[in-house]
C-alpha cells in the first residue's frame, strides 16, 4: 500500500479526471446561463451556482468569467470539429460543412449556434471573446482540410479555404441574430453555398429546401 505520502498513478488519474470534469461542467454552466438569461448575466456567482460548486472553485479552474465562457465556446467548436472529422473522407468538403450544420438530428449542435449567435449580437464584449475563439479553431479547420483536399494543396489556398468558410459562418450568425428567419442551420448552408458560385451575384444558390 502506498505511503501517505506516495501518490499512486491510479489516484494521480482520478484526480486528473475529476479536474476536467469540473472543468466542463463549469464550461457547460456558463453556457447554460447565457442560453437561459444572457451573456450579461454570467457571472463567476452564477455559473458556480449553476454547476453546484463554490466560488472559491470556480476561481480554482478559472481565472475570470471571460475564460469560462471562452472555454464553453471552443467546446462548441470542438464538437464542430468531431462532427466534420466524421464525415467520409471522399466527400467534398462544402458537402460535409454543410451536412454538420444542417443534420436535423443535431438539436444540440443547433441550439448552441443560435445561442452563441444570439450573445454575440446582443454583446459587443461577447462577439469579441467568440471571434477570438474562431480564429483560434482556424488551426484545426486548416489541417482537416489539408486533409481532405488533394495531396500538395498550396498552404495559402488552404488557409485561405479556412478563413473563408469560417468568414461565411460568421456572416451567417450575424445576419440571423439581426434578423432570425427561418432557420439559422439553412442560414449557414447558403452561405456556405454562396462560395461554391465564387460569390458571384448572378448564380443561383440552393434554396432551403435543397438542404
Amino acid at each position: 500500500m502506498p505511503s501517505p505520502t506516495t501518490t499512486s498513478p491510479h489516484g494521480s488519474g482520478l484526480r486528473a479526471s475529476k479536474r476536467e470534469r469540473t472543468a466542463r461542467d463549469l464550461a457547460e454552466a456558463a453556457y447554460a446561463v447565457v442560453r437561459d438569461v444572457g451573456f450579461d448575466a454570467v457571472t463567476a456567482d452564477a455559473v458556480a451556482d449553476r454547476a453546484g460548486v463554490s466560488r472559491r472553485t470556480f476561481f480554482n479552474y478559472y481565472p475570470s468569467v471571460e475564460s469560462v465562457f471562452t472555454a464553453s465556446v471552443a467546446a462548441f467548436f470542438d464538437s464542430v470539429g468531431e462532427r466534420l472529422d466524421a464525415r467520409p473522407d471522399d466527400e467534398d468538403v462544402l458537402d460535409s460543412a454543410v451536412a454538420v450544420i444542417t443534420d436535423p438530428g443535431d438539436v444540440e449542435l443547433l441550439q448552441r449556434i443560435g445561442v452563441l449567435s444570439a450573445a454575440g449580437e446582443s454583446s459587443p464584449h461577447a462577439r469579441g471573446l467568440i471571434l477570438v475563439e474562431a480564429h483560434t479553431w482556424l488551426d484545426w479547420l486548416e489541417e482537416w482540410l489539408r486533409r481532405r483536399l488533394p495531396p500538395g494543396t498550396d498552404d495559402l489556398l488552404v488557409a485561405t479555404f479556412a478563413a473563408t468558410m469560417l468568414g461565411a459562418a460568421e456572416a451567417a450568425f450575424r445576419v440571423w441574430a439581426k434578423a432570425p428567419s427561418g432557420e439559422l442551420s439553412a442560414a449557414v448552408a447558403r452561405a456556405l453555398d454562396h462560395l461554391r458560385t465564387g460569390l458571384d451575384p448572378a448564380t443561383p444558390t440552393p434554396t432551403p429546401e435543397d438542404h
